[in-house]
């Protein structure tokens, strides 16, 4: 596995590091959060791509 390294955030003018990840097993808790993270990231990115669509047919 590749782990990215520190990459500077021109935004909040820091370096940012990775989290370290752990091979812990995830509870089921924690996969039901993974899942309602991975449709609210869908979600989000549904609404900035017709935000974009929007903006650029001006």
């Amino acid at each position: 596995m590749v782990t990215p390294g520190k990459w500077y955030d021109p935004i909040s003018e820091r370096w940012i590091a990775p989290r370290e990840l752990y091979a812990v097993a995830p509870s089921p808790s924690v996969s039901e959060n993974h899942v309602l993270e991975m449709q609210r990231s869908v979600e989000i990115q549904r609404i900035w791509r017709l935000l974009v669509d929007c903006c650029a047919s001006k």
